[in-house]
């Protein structure tokens, strides 16, 4: 009973320590890089049916205004916060466009694929199954938002989940980059 404990204990503390913190609710959060430009990647396109036989390069989206949302499909937080991204893209999505990175650890590309198909994503889904493009942009806890320019440059970023207004705020930082 004590070791069970124990072992529950540290599972605990270890979850918290790699879980961004769930709601910062000041936009002051963002915090730009605009001297970093976004790194490039080419990973295939996930959809409900699973991995498609399209392949997605972010260097294609030159000129163009980005949002970047790293993802779980296990993530609590990404769960809770897909609807918010969803009302971000019916809101910006004609004007930005909209990347998940769904990341391979501790998941499959099927259950990848219940997670697009429960949250009712419309927008590029990519699986990053080894985790280099996590590894890129430093991802260190999801979800994980990025506002790319159309120059390239990187000028926002937000950890955890976060407030509408602040992803909001996050979106029109791409569009004035």
């Amino acid at each position: 009973m004590l070791i069970t404990t124990v072992i529950l204990l540290t599972a605990l503390i270890i979850s918290l320590a790699v879980t961004p913190n769930p709601i910062q609710n000041n936009p002051t959060t963002i915090r730009a890089t605009i001297t970093r430009h976004a790194r490039d990647f080419t990973l295939t396109v996930v959809d409900v049916n699973g991995l498609t036989n399209k392949t997605f390069t972010f260097s294609s989206l030159r000129g163009k205004p980005v949002f970047i949302d790293f993802v779980f499909e296990w993530c609590p937080h990404c769960n809770n916060m897909a609807p918010i991204v969803e009302r971000l893209y019916q809101t910006y999505g004609d004007r930005v466009v909209f990347i998940t990175v769904a990341g391979g650890y501790r998941s499959t590309v099927e259950k990848t694929s219940e997670y697009v198909g429960k949250h009712n994503i419309r927008w590029t889904v990519v699986y990053d199954g080894g985790m280099e493009v996590f590894g890129k942009y430093s991802v260190k806890g999801t979800p994980t938002y990025i506002a790319v320019s159309p120059s390239g440059a990187v000028v926002g970023r937000l950890e955890g989940e976060q407030t509408y207004t602040a992803l909001e705020q996050l979106v029109k930082a791409s569009l004035a980059g």
